[in-house]
């Protein structure tokens, strides 16, 4: 049942505490190391080889040495692992080693599903993400390299880098809602943590189902205006 007094701007100022209090949480932890547990490429050269991909450092690269278009790094993610943001940290110094249009694939290594392809803008050459908001572990995250700028055979990237958190994290409990994390919530103050609570289990259900459909109401490959308004 809807609590006492309850209104839809208190749904929405709740869903922007449970966005507002993930993203904190997630800005404090090296995601890259700590729940990455082996890089795998296609190939590389002898100087810039895979590790420099997870090095953290901005002089280091790894390349691609093979044919156009079997190009690709696999990520094999720690158990439980859930990737909120994935970039490629792009090197603009030679255009034709920036890719230009990437595949993204996730699943197990047997059975990995297309999750989303990207055309990266010709201006830019700063880090790109090509991957958000994953609701479920992924054992194996692979990219593929379709395509590369300037009909360039080889890749190169700085590196990778995610942002993601452990599934077990995604257990709401009423501790989230102390007095003290309330304050820039007006409407959430005074309100009992364990009807917040419930409250709060009820949209992440929501929005689990929502995520389920949406696949088919917008196509994957449409990121148009029009498609959003005409969903709206």
């Amino acid at each position: 049942s809807v609590p006492p007094g309850w209104s839809y701007e208190h749904d929405m100022e709740l869903g922007r505490f449970l966005y507002d209090h993930s993203e904190k949480e997630l800005q404090r932890v090296d995601c890259t190391k700590e729940h990455i547990s082996s890089v795998e490429v296609s190939s590389q050269t002898e100087d810039c080889v895979a590790a420099h991909l997870t090095d953290n450092l901005t002089y280091t690269f790894w390349e691609s040495n093979g044919p156009p278009g079997q190009h690709w790094v696999r990520l094999n993610m720690k158990k439980g692992a859930i990737v909120k943001r994935l970039w490629l940290m792009l090197d603009g110094q030679s255009s034709s080693y920036v890719p230009r249009r990437v595949a993204v694939y996730g699943g197990t290594l047997n059975r990995l599903q297309h999750l989303r392809t990207v055309l990266i803008n010709e201006n830019s050459y700063q880090n790109i993400c090509i991957l958000r908001d994953m609701k479920t572990h992924m054992p194996v995250l692979e990219i593929r390299f379709l395509e590369c700028r300037d009909q360039g055979y080889n890749v190169r990237l700085q590196g990778i880098k995610i942002m993601s958190f452990w599934e077990w994290d995604l257990i709401l409990n009423a501790d989230m809602f102390q007095p003290a994390r309330l304050v820039r919530y007006p409407l959430l103050e005074g309100v009992d943590a364990d009807v917040l609570y419930r409250r709060a289990v009820l949209i992440q259900r929501f929005v689990q189902l929502l995520e389920s459909v949406l696949c088919y109401l917008i196509p994957l490959s449409e990121d148009s205006i029009g498609t959003f308004n005409a969903l709206r």
